[in-house]
């Protein structure tokens, strides 16, 4: 985080002072939701492109309201790296576009084309990626062995063997699928066809740039893979609960309550506008609502009954005045200022 820091410090200071307020700290949770879409984006391959969307769009927000506040540094750089990405992928694009026209148009020639070598290629079988190894000699196939698969052990395996005989000696790869094993099959040719094209000298290829953008831009959200992210969003939404009263310094404690309620027996104020005091405060601090507490915690006398009550040891005012003292590291000067004076 030190480096971070130091790298967003410089940025400020090399743009005249762009990003003055902005603190790398996990207790904001605008940061940390950034993480999680990074995360996410890194993770889940058919859900990138839309985690790095909702990030940029969070990003262009905060952008609009750095702007109205005279700040145009962090605009400037998201409206360039938009120009930069969709460059890129109009780039990695066209080279796709360009490979593919080439591979159609030598279609019929692949093995004749191909230098003498073993090649490796994937292709997509019925329940995942297929890999193969593919053997040229002079121009024709010598050896056709599959490395990995994920597809229906007996169904997949006698697919394979066919295929070694159908492939052995040709000068082609245009052989029908194995009945029974359509999807797999295929899987399998196509994965041969990746491969041998890697034997061609001068067949156009795919830069490393593109392979990292069409990564990075990848979208193909299927039933498995938005099932994985709801069950990610509630433990990221759990664990966020969590962590936010964990990082605040003197708001731990607050992870302790039971609601057993014995603090609002022994509270002289009891209740504020319908809600159990001072616990409504504790849990409201547990769950990162300042505003709320900040709210309730104008009603606390400062007695301490409930901290000799509590048997989990928690303190009230205690929890109020580390949001208090939060409050103030976020420039809130007066709600501050207002429990502090009072307590």
């Amino acid at each position: 985080m030190n480096i971070l820091t130091s790298f967003t410090n410089g940025i400020a200071r090399a743009g005249g002072g762009a990003l003055p307020k902005f603190r790398l700290s996990f207790t904001n949770r605008w940061l940390r939701l950034a993480f999680v879409l990074a995360v996410v984006a890194l993770t889940f391959a058919g859900a990138r492109l839309v985690s790095l969307g909702l990030l940029y769009v969070g990003l262009a927000v905060w952008a609009y309201r750095r702007w109205r506040e005279g700040s145009r540094g962090l605009a400037y750089f998201l409206a360039a790296a938009l120009v930069v990405g969709v460059g890129l992928y109009g780039f990695a694009a066209f080279e796709v576009w360009n490979m593919r026209a080439w591979r159609a148009r030598h279609f019929d020639d692949m093995v004749l084309l191909a230098e003498d070598g073993t090649y490796e290629g994937e292709g997509k079988g019925r329940r995942g990626p297929i890999k193969v190894e593919l053997t040229v000699k002079s121009h024709k196939v010598e050896r056709f062995d599959v490395v990995r698969h994920y597809d229906t052990i007996p169904i997949a395996l006698g697919a394979f063997d066919e295929l070694k005989e159908l492939l052995r000696g040709r000068s082609d790869l245009d052989v029908d699928a194995v009945t029974g094993a359509t999807y797999t099959s295929y899987g399998a040719i196509n994965a041969a066809r990746d491969a041998v094209w890697k034997g061609v000298a001068g067949a156009p290829t795919i830069s490393l740039v593109s392979k990292v953008t069409l990564w990075l831009t990848s979208l193909k959200l299927q039933r498995v893979t938005l099932h994985s992210l709801a069950v990610l969003f509630i433990v990221v939404l759990l664990f966020d609960y969590t962590i936010q009263a964990a990082l605040v310094e003197g708001t731990g404690q607050s992870l302790n309550c039971m609601d057993c309620q014995t603090c609002v027996g022994a509270c002289p104020v009891k209740r504020v506008e319908g809600k159990l005091f001072p616990m409504e405060m504790v849990l409201r601090a547990r769950l990162g609502d300042y505003d709320a507490v900040a709210k309730l915690m104008e009603y606390c006398v400062g007695c301490a009954k409930c901290a000799a009550k509590c048997p989990a040891g928690i303190s009230a005012p205690s929890v109020a005045a580390a949001v208090a003292q939060y409050l103030r590291k976020q420039k809130r000067e007066e709600e501050a200022e207002f429990f502090e004076e009072r307590v």
